[in-house]
């Protein structure tokens, strides 16, 4: 059975706009462009993956050389000369479905609803909404702490209370996840200059969802999935960094040193917790309306008394994620290997010449037909190249 991947970003903004015609910024349509290979880390040899990157035979001989088998890259103008049978895109949208449906045998339909706005809220940050509120009234170990649910507002005079009572707190539109459509208030300065904003995103979508900003020791997600049968399985914990403003940086393949030495000395609290969401997904009838990868963005804090406590539900990603590549580039590596992935922008000309100083100075080492060691390309590295992702193991 081959299936074709295909790598979309910004299709929470495509869910928002809703129409056929929704074509990302110039910036970003170039970041899906260079990053499309990463999804090929997901997949495997029978299957395809949509990419027009022209030169990318450095790229997939690396991997060959290494043993290791990629999707093959094909790019639109041939999808009609092979036969697929299932659509894998990084998230679903209308304009996902209207594009490429039309390629597969039988078409695996993204959810549907009603009306276009269900759909569309269905894919919104009011999902997690729901689903945060549903977790918090199941048992969940001490380890585990929601200190504050999050709330949805409509006007800058809830904000400002909001704000009053706590030591700072984040913005976040109803559309555009992946550290998109996030505002970081920590002072009041930063709540007036953010006043056009949030008057103007309450304006567009109605509201703004407010939480409190935790004393953050490290980013974690819990990575689900969701079969064609609707059983929801939990498929394993990772470790991220973000910055100060919650866009991605980094990806652990081992636990981070910030929080190993503090985590509990069993992993009973990591079970426990992907059961109580489970059935909370369960609860809302969410495994009987979409099929696929779920990624829980999740965070270690300090509380009130600098003990370190799991935040368990920052938000759901009903779509790939960058920890759902994580978790199969680990398959890639040999046991008990460290190491961190990434990605970079550069200026023209200068991905070969990153890529060739540290492909020299970190050489990639295999044990056993696993990566033990080394610098490996996790896309492409051309003269042309803006945006490219790697792997450093230890």
């Amino acid at each position: 059975m081959a299936n074709l991947f295909i790598y979309n970003p910004t299709c929470d903004m495509a869910v928002e706009n809703g129409t056929f015609s929704f074509m990302p910024s110039k910036l970003l349509s170039k970041f899906e462009h260079d990053i499309s290979p990463l999804l090929a880390f997901i997949g495997k040899p029978d299957d395809f993956l949509l990419s027009e990157i022209a030169n990318h035979s450095s790229f997939t001989s690396f991997w060959t050389n290494l043993g290791f088998e990629l999707p093959q890259l094909i790019s639109n103008k041939k999808l009609e000369n092979v036969n697929i049978d299932a659509l894998k895109p990084w998230g679903w949208s209308q304009l996902i479905k209207h594009k490429y449906g039309k390629y597969i045998k039988h078409f695996n339909e993204m959810p549907s609803f009603k009306t276009p706005d269900l759909l569309k809220s269905f894919y919104s940050r009011e999902t997690s909404l729901r689903l945060i509120n549903e977790l918090n009234t199941h048992k969940l170990p001490d380890f585990v702490s929601i200190p504050q649910l999050p709330l949805p507002v409509s006007s800058m005079k809830s904000i400002v209370e909001l704000f009053k009572k706590e030591n700072g707190i984040v913005l976040k539109t109803l559309w555009s996840s992946s550290g998109r459509g996030l505002m970081f208030i920590r002072n009041k300065k930063q709540l007036n200059d953010a006043s056009n904003w949030i008057n103007a995103q309450i304006k567009k979508h109605g509201a703004l969802i407010v939480e409190t900003i935790y004393n953050k020791v490290q980013d974690a997600s819990l990575q689900f999935e969701i079969d064609d049968g609707g059983t929801v399985r939990f498929l394993g914990l990772n470790f991220f960094d973000a910055d100060r403003q919650g866009h991605f940086s980094k990806e652990y393949f081992h636990t981070p040193s910030a929080i190993k030495d503090l985590l509990p000395n069993d992993d009973t609290w990591i079970e426990q917790t992907s059961k109580a969401i489970i059935k909370s997904i369960q609860s809302l009838s969410i495994h009987k309306q979409y099929t696929g990868p779920i990624g829980v963005d999740t965070l270690f804090f300090k509380n009130v008394n600098n003990e370190l406590k799991f935040y368990p539900f920052v938000e759901a990603n009903l779509r790939c994620n960058m920890g759902l590549v994580n978790l199969h580039l680990k398959d890639l590596l040999a046991p008990d290997t460290k190491g961190t992935w990434l990605i970079r922008h550069f200026k023209t000309g200068e991905a070969p010449l990153f890529y060739q100083e540290n492909i020299n100075n970190y050489p990639i080492k295999v044990e056993n037909g696993k990566i033990a060691k080394g610098f490996f390309p996790l896309t492409p590295f051309n003269t042309d190249t803006q945006f490219a992702a790697w792997g450093l193991s230890y």
